[in-house]
């Protein structure tokens, strides 16, 4: 579903803003469910490792909605796609979840764990998604 095909390889230059310290990050993808579901997406070439301020960000992000709202998610995924190709999200693999404060470890299809997640915690609008 990209709305805006010639504009898919625009690069956003973050010079300018920050310093070499502290600089913008980017969330690869968001759900969002009634008000009460929130799961973020990170995604990432096999091997590649989340820089320590995304990682914190990710996680407050997590942290924060859980205290006001109900249950939040990071899905960490990797893939092992072309560089000259589409990352497909569904033909990721899910190597770890962060939810509750906690690091889950997983070697799943990012598909099938959507699954899980919807039949765990009733999230009726993402199974009728998926």
């Amino acid at each position: 579903m990209i709305k805006h095909e010639k504009r898919i390889k625009q690069v956003l230059d973050f010079r300018g803003v920050g310093n070499s310290k502290i600089h913008p990050t980017d969330i690869d993808a968001v759900l969002e469910f009634d008000n009460k579901f929130l799961i973020l997406f990170e995604i990432k070439l096999k091997g590649v490792s989340n820089s320590i301020g995304q990682e914190l960000v990710l996680k407050r992000l997590v942290d924060c909605w859980e205290k006001t709202n109900g249950n939040a998610f990071v899905l960490y995924c990797e893939h092992e796609t072309d560089p000259q190709e589409i990352v497909s999200m569904e033909n990721t693999t899910v190597h770890r979840i962060y939810s509750g404060g906690v690091n889950y470890k997983r070697n799943q299809n990012l598909k099938e764990c959507l699954h899980k997640l919807a039949d765990h915690y009733k999230i009726t609008k993402l199974k009728k998604s998926l």
